[in-house]
């Protein structure tokens, strides 16, 4: 016996098969992709974790995108030197804060990385090699968001709790030269005028990084690792840190710079 479908029920009843099959094809992808890894540049961008306090998520923020990697050349001998920086403005122009030690050269061979992109100095404003820090005059710095000098330092007794025991630090630098990586920490101790005690860790590279307490301040940069008697004789503390308060920092050198 020949049956002939109609038009409608063929239809139907290839909806029937086609419609689950495609329920299912979108329910697998939709597992796939909710397991998919984000770009890498999505990640890092702006991602910062809500562990923490709002105020203290501020501090990493102000942190990161203020940091910079500082590279000095000494023409002499070809030593290449990389270090730390905070990239800073003030008056209207725009600096980097890094340590001395870090400076090798002249500054038409010291420059700033940041993304991969250099940026050149101006002008060497301060090297001050007893408190072991360096200003420099450079140029707008594309995708860094400079802190505000003296806006973004303590006022008055707010260095008290800055400094107090315990309170949460952070830095970001360039150790090893990778990074940026931003680091956590807490005061241990403080020791006027010479350092703060930070329980961090850090390592070659790190000097310079610009530490920020829990409030988001400019309270210190990186310069050195702790060292002590043990056992086995002098060795490195590597959960020691020492950093030195910014209020050594002779900022009056920027305002009249400025003021030129």
């Amino acid at each position: 016996m020949n049956m002939t479908l109609h038009p409608t029920k063929i239809l139907k009843m290839a909806s029937m098969v086609v419609i689950p099959i495609a329920i299912s094809i979108f329910a697998v992808w939709s597992v796939i992709a909710s397991y998919e890894m984000p770009p890498a540049a999505k990640i890092q961008q702006n991602n910062f974790t809500d562990f923490y306090s709002p105020q203290y998520k501020r501090a990493i923020e102000k942190s990161r995108k203020s940091a910079v990697q500082v590279i000095s050349l000494d023409s002499t001998s070809i030593m290449l030197s990389s270090a730390s920086g905070t990239y800073f403005t003030s008056y209207g122009d725009f600096f980097v804060v890094t340590v001395h030690h870090g400076i090798q050269g002249p500054c038409e061979l010291t420059m700033f990385v940041h993304d991969g992109n250099m940026y050149d100095c101006i002008e060497y404003v301060a090297l001050d090699s007893y408190s072991d820090y360096a200003i420099i005059q450079t140029e707008k710095i594309e995708d860094r968001v400079p802190i505000e000098i003296p806006g973004d330092l303590p006022k008055s007794r707010s260095w008290i709790g800055s400094y107090s025991i315990m309170n949460k630090l952070v830095y970001t630098g360039y150790p090893n030269a990778i990074g940026p990586l931003t680091i956590a920490g807490d005061v241990a101790g403080f020791i006027e005028p010479e350092y703060i005690y930070m329980n961090s860790y850090a390592w070659s590279g790190s000097s310079g990084s610009g530490v920020f307490d829990h409030a988001g301040k400019y309270i210190g940069y990186v310069i050195a690792l702790d060292v002590g008697q043990t056992e086995l004789g002098i060795q490195v503390l590597p959960n020691v840190v020492l950093v030195a308060p910014s209020f050594n920092i002779d900022w009056s050198q920027v305002r009249s710079r400025s003021a030129r």
